[in-house]
């Protein structure tokens, strides 16, 4: 079950503009388990790049 405050969080942090090179989500999209099939709903990886 998805808890769409915690949706909501992770979409407002700064590094989701940038594309994640970890699971290859685009700007704008969230973060993704290695075999994508599970949407990470808290914070993105650690490899997707702070805007400056």
């Amino acid at each position: 079950m998805t808890d769409d405050t915690d949706v909501d969080r992770a979409r407002a942090l700064p590094q989701i503009q940038a594309a994640c090179p970890a699971c290859g989500a685009r700007p704008g999209e969230l973060c993704t388990s290695h075999n994508g099939t599970r949407v990470r709903r808290h914070n993105t990886h650690r490899a997707r790049p702070q805007p400056p």
